[in-house]
């Protein structure tokens, strides 16, 4: 649950946002006023610790902005919502910094809405060491790269990692290691504004150097929505330096805080027409929910040189490829039996290093990721028909 400030110009108006605000479920008001505070009571509002959101009441337009100076001048960072007052009075506003307003009284589902627009706003930039894996389609197989490259940053580069399967569906990767989760997805998103470091250690499942956040394969009741994966954000981002996040290939409005703020976003695919085609519609879905081109990358797995040539595949137009992950059946195989981390010298722990290495920030990772231009299936088929005729 987010925090809040909130100055009103009576009570009668405080009464009514305080109702709001606990029939929203997403916001604790730990201050309200009833009237404009004086100097003393603004030095006292300011001793607080950073609340999520400033909600503020301009039916007085010159006391409230003596109030917004105030509360700017301690919490520069935190986003200001202003209530009631007429267009002319509220534009007066915009020039403070306050780009969001409500009229009053506010609809419920406005209220959510503004709320939630304004405490996303001001945590709008990518989270270092948050990546996610993401399917072109089915069978892929990123959910063994995700614990490959899981195992690979804790155990051979000696990296704080967590791994979170975030398919809430199927739960694969407590499936691959045969292991009955200690905790859960689905638990800690269900009580993320109240974790604290015992019950995370409940929640997680410490394997191979990692700790991994397993999902029970059940869909909670109720859905967890974009405020659950913010809070968890929030309380692990400063516990571990690697957050990976294993996800299915439909993203939603929950789902859409990890693509939002991860600095990158790796969508999983095979050279076959079919995985191509839908890595191109992954792709257009995930610049969709907000993720920036230069943070989303093409990785292809089970590569091998016999479906596409090197240098023919490696010319798609449509999104380049960043990654190619050799066809190493046994290795691959030895993942999902929880043979982990891979050996380093092999093919496949070579690829996995690479990859862990420039998602971290190595030299390969400072590339430009993409080159915009045809469609993906139609360029390969003609590069693939090129082949043929040669």
């Amino acid at each position: 649950m987010f925090q809040g400030i909130a100055i009103h110009s009576s009570s009668v108006r405080r009464q009514y946002t305080h109702a709001l605000a606990v029939d929203s479920g997403m916001l604790l008001l730990t201050r309200a006023t009833d009237c404009y505070p004086g100097p003393n009571e603004l030095t006292r509002l300011c001793a607080l610790s950073a609340p999520d959101v400033i909600l503020l009441d301009i039916d007085n337009p010159e006391a409230a902005l003596a109030c917004l100076e105030s509360l700017q001048r301690t919490y520069p960072d935190v986003p200001v919502i202003c209530f009631g007052g007429t267009p002319v009075q509220q534009k007066a506003f915009r020039p403070r910094g306050v780009s969001h307003f409500l009229d009053y009284p506010p609809e419920p589902h406005t209220f959510v809405a503004t709320l939630a627009q304004a405490i996303r706003s001001s945590h709008d930039g990518s989270l270092p060491g948050l990546f996610a894996f993401v399917p072109a389609k089915a069978g892929s197989g990123s959910s063994t790269l995700a614990a490959g490259v899981a195992a690979t940053m804790a155990g051979c580069l000696g990296k704080r990692v967590l791994c979170a399967d975030a398919d809430l569906r199927c739960g694969p990767l407590a499936t691959m290691f045969g292991v009955q989760p200690r905790g859960s997805l689905q638990g800690a998103l269900s009580s993320a504004d109240e974790l604290d470091q015992f019950k995370w250690n409940n929640c997680v499942t410490p394997l191979y150097g990692a700790d991994f956040l397993l999902s029970t394969g059940t869909l909670p009741n109720p859905f967890p929505e974009w405020s659950h994966y913010f809070a968890l954000l929030r309380f692990v981002e400063s516990r571990y330096d690697v957050l990976l996040f294993d996800l299915p290939e439909l993203i939603n409005d929950s789902t859409e805080e990890v693509i939002r703020r991860a600095s990158s976003v790796v969508v999983v695919a095979t050279q076959e027409t079919v995985s191509l085609t839908l890595a191109e519609r992954r792709i257009a879905e995930l610049q969709k929910w907000g993720a920036p081109d230069d943070r989303i990358h093409l990785l292809v797995n089970r590569w091998t040189g016999r479906d596409t040539e090197a240098a023919e595949a490696a010319s798609l137009a449509a999104w380049q490829i960043r990654w190619k992950i050799p066809n190493d059946y046994q290795r691959a195989r030895a993942i999902q039996a929880g043979e982990l981390p891979v050996p380093p010298a092999s093919s496949l722990g070579k690829a996995l290093l690479q990859l862990a290495q420039d998602l971290l920030g190595g030299e390969a990772a400072m590339e430009a990721p993409a080159v915009r231009g045809a469609g993906l299936a139609g360029v390969f088929r003609s590069l693939v028909s090129r082949h043929q005729l040669q």
